[in-house]
């Protein structure tokens, strides 16, 4: 999953392996509760259900 290949490293594959798996993760809107809460841009965070939209972190929900 770590989507880099051998030229760049283990330490760095592991890094990004871990910050996409962070991005991708599943969360709970802080307002409705749902389970549709992504990111939609660096940095901005909605929820598909109600619209709630938060800037926080680039690639987790702070």
């Amino acid at each position: 999953m770590s989507g880099l290949g051998a030229k760049y490293g283990a330490t760095v594959r592991k890094r990004y392996t871990r910050i996409y798996r962070e991005l991708k993760a599943k969360r709970n809107c802080p307002s409705c509760g749902s389970r549709r809460f992504s990111r939609s841009a660096v940095g901005v965070w909605k929820c598909g259900k109600c619209g709630y939209t938060v800037a926080s972190g680039a690639y987790t929900f702070a």
